[in-house]
């Protein structure tokens, strides 16, 4: 008779981020490119054996980001064999000591400020503020969507076998909807059509100028901005050196001085629309560093902003909006169209010109 084969241990997924921590973040150079997980965490967490350090990636304490990957490349399932490529940057998330004194949230009251666009047993769906990271960072460890996203579940529903997990990013200043999996087999089947390039995304962003057409794409390769001092600015290269880069818009209204557009990008780049409508010379509204420009944008992150700056920007944060998503359900395989309404400072300006 055969012997049952032994039960295989279930990975945890998202850790619980409503909980206090700590955080590492470690960069992948070139002589790094290709080393496995494990061994890179085993050269810079020392107090812990290789084991431990297993264990702290099946319970779901590391994550890979993209960070300066040129490519930008999918990172794939987080376990001890993945290998690395130079310019990720990896990221370890502790229970911070005290964290076993944490106060639980009081049930049935919401502590958070998120505005839910839907929810199901699978999927929750938010509209983001401005000004909030999707993910803890550095300089922004007490607050963000995810955390929010977790002290809300553990009111709402206790302390659950898997705790929520992001399907995809928006940028700090950028608001609107934002999806999340309740758990790992929802998250891995929307991981699936998100790398496929199956799930449709629509922004909205309202823009300086006014456009002579009512639509058009914008297809310009994009890559660093290597005469930039801002290490993080993207710009539009020769189609050699740079990512193939596609923006569909469509203007929404028209305005005096500005223009609201619906945008519809083809390719996932960092920064792409930013980049592609201050390219075609219809920059969005307060975003600091493609509207502004380099000198602008570092007087921001000192804080120093003039107020010719300000009147220059005219909000406080960028006017771009993740609007729709359209998606297939993970579970039923419904056919899923999410809709985020206008933050209220972008609707302001677009009543205001």
């Amino acid at each position: 008779m055969a012997r049952p084969l032994p039960e295989r241990k279930r990975r945890r997924g998202q850790r619980d981020l409503s909980l206090p921590y700590q955080e590492w973040r470690f960069e992948v150079g070139s002589p790094e490119h290709g080393q496995r997980l494990d061994g890179f965490l085993a050269g810079r967490l020392d107090w812990r054996s290789r084991a431990g350090i297993k264990r702290l990636i099946e319970d779901g304490a590391v994550e890979v980001l993209p960070h300066k990957d040129p490519q930008k490349a999918a990172v794939g399932r987080m376990r001890s064999g993945l290998r690395l490529r130079w310019g990720q940057e990896v990221v370890v998330r502790l229970d911070a000591p005290g964290a076993e004194d944490h106060v639980e949230p009081i049930a049935g009251e919401d502590p958070t400020d998120l505005e839910v666009v839907y929810e199901d047993e699978h999927l929750l769906a938010v509209n983001k503020a401005p000004g909030l990271n999707v993910h803890p960072s550095h300089g922004h460890l007490l607050d963000s969507v995810i955390q929010r996203i977790h002290v809300r579940h553990t009111a709402l529903y206790g302390k659950t076998r898997d705790m929520p997990t992001l399907c995809h990013r928006l940028d700090r200043e950028t608001t609107g909807l934002i999806l999340a999996a309740k758990d790992q087999l929802s998250r891995t089947r929307l991981g699936r059509q998100f790398e496929a390039r199956s799930v449709q995304k629509a922004y909205l962003a309202l823009v300086e100028g006014v456009l002579d057409k009512e639509e058009g794409v914008i297809d310009f390769p994009l890559g660093k901005d290597l005469d930039s001092e801002v290490r993080l600015k993207i710009g539009v290269r020769k189609e050699q050196e740079g990512w193939p880069s596609v923006t569909q818009w469509k203007v929404g209204k028209r305005l005096p001085q500005r223009t609201l557009l619906e945008l519809y990008p083809k390719t996932g780049r960092q920064h792409q629309l930013r980049v592609h409508l201050a390219a075609i010379g219809h920059p969005i509204v307060g975003d600091k560093l493609y509207r502004g420009g380099d000198a602008l944008f570092l007087r921001h992150i000192r804080k120093e902003l003039t107020s010719e700056d300000k009147n220059l920007l005219d909000m406080t944060h960028q006017a771009l909006h993740s609007w729709k998503l359209s998606f297939e359900h993970p579970m039923t395989g419904e056919a899923m169209e999410l809709e985020a309404p206008l933050w209220p400072t972008i609707q302001q300006a677009l009543d205001r010109k």
